[in-house]
């Protein structure tokens, strides 16, 4: 492997910012999930459009997928910052675009809107590389999740006054203070992020050649752990990537019941973050990602038998611990078995997979909704969650946190 260019004083500064953009697009992204199916469902689509719509362009879509391969690699040959710039960029463009389809109440804007919410996501390996590199190797996996828990820490009060805010006012007004949240972060990346200078990498024909069979044949120690999020895409693109909407469509909660939920499930997230740096320093990356799996298992039968708000609202505890369980150690490995030449195509990678996979997945659980109803999706990612918690046991290789 190649030695990684050294830690400066410059770079520790961007967990500064890189912590300030994680309370404030935690903010917006904790109040955004809450309202913006309810939005889309507002406008007449039916869940399997909205499955549909999800699966292209969502949190999880394939375009966002499809592109973060291409841009981690050319800012692992580049730079990283302007990628950076564009993702915020897109963001921007699309809560315009949510906001003038309010305005108009023409469901044909939501798909741009939707379209620009999937490019955006291209600077999530970007933003993960230059943070592993703006830290020492020792203290990833602890400082990931001191970021993640600040990026969910919003979520604990901006869900509930967003619900409210769109219950009792309407969901423009809620766009509208994502605008001005969005302004600030792309000010704080333009002025205060750093990073050292690359060394000079060739931008051709046949390096990009090189990069389309990476994508087609990735690493031998990385190919596990690929199929093992193709395979979390698939679970919880079934059911979990449409709770709100089922939750809306099935027993009509309010936009403030749906942000109640979402603030205890982020509250939850936020706690369980305190311990899990110590937890994969103790029991490694592997194991934490198993008790992320189990706990996410018992969430989806207990959310696919619930009645009631309350039960929902509980339930909801074990997909916090599980969220928190997930992401840090996930990124230790890949941060860890990856140098910084090729790390942000590298996790890149993992989201054109998990798109490439999953993309019809929310497409699929529309489907069961509407033939079988509220619980058939959460049925069938119960049933491929078992068989992912069985995959990472028997098949996710790891020595000293690194993949093998």
């Amino acid at each position: 492997m190649a030695t990684e260019e050294p830690v400066t004083a410059s770079l520790e500064e961007n967990v500064k910012v890189f912590a300030a953009r994680a309370l404030l697009k935690g903010t917006y992204n904790q109040i955004h999930r809450v309202i913006y199916q309810p939005f889309i469902l507002n406008l007449n689509p039916s869940m399997t459009v909205l499955g549909l719509l999800e699966g292209l362009g969502g949190y999880q879509g394939l375009l966002g997928a499809v592109i973060r391969p291409f841009f981690g690699w050319l800012s692992d040959r580049v730079q990283r910052k302007p990628f950076i710039d564009l993702g915020s960029h897109h963001t921007l463009l699309s809560i315009t675009f949510f906001l003038l389809a309010g305005l108009t109440t023409h469901f044909y804007l939501v798909i741009p809107a939707i379209l620009l919410m999937g490019i955006s996501l291209l600077d999530m390996p970007i933003v993960d590389s230059l943070f592993a590199e703006s830290v020492p190797p020792r203290d990833r996996g602890t400082i990931y999740s001191r970021i993640m828990m600040m990026m969910m820490a919003p979520g604990i009060f901006a869900p509930f006054i967003g619900g409210f805010i769109a219950d009792q006012v309407g969901f423009i007004e809620v766009f509208f203070i994502g605008l001005v949240i969005q302004f600030v972060i792309f000010f704080l990346i333009i002025r205060y992020l750093r990073e050292n200078p690359f060394p000079k990498q060739d931008l051709n024909v046949s390096e990009f050649y090189s990069f389309f069979k990476r994508n087609i044949s990735p690493p031998k120690n990385l190919r596990n752990i690929y199929l093992l999020n193709m395979l979390d895409a698939f679970v919880v693109g079934m059911g979990p990537m449409l709770i709100i909407g089922l939750l809306r469509s099935h027993f009509n909660f309010s936009n403030f019941q749906l942000g109640i939920i979402s603030a205890s499930w982020s509250l939850i997230t936020t706690l369980a973050q305190i311990f899990m740096g110590r937890m994969i320093k103790q029991f490694g990356c592997k194991n934490v990602i198993i008790i992320s799996y189990l706990t996410f298992v018992i969430y989806l039968g207990g959310i696919a038998l619930a009645k009631n708000f309350l039960v929902v609202l509980l339930i909801h505890i074990f997909w916090g611990i599980a969220m928190a369980a997930w992401r840090p150690p996930l990124q230790t490995l890949m941060a860890n078995s990856t140098t910084q030449a090729e790390r942000a195509e590298a996790m890149g990678r993992i989201s054109f997979y998990r798109g490439f996979f999953g993309f019809l997945s929310p497409f699929l659980g529309g489907i069961l909704y509407e033939l079988y109803g509220y619980s058939a999706p959460l049925w069938a990612s119960f049933i491929g969650g078992i068989a992912v918690t069985a995959f990472i046991h028997f098949h996710i290789r790891v020595k000293d946190d690194k993949l093998i």
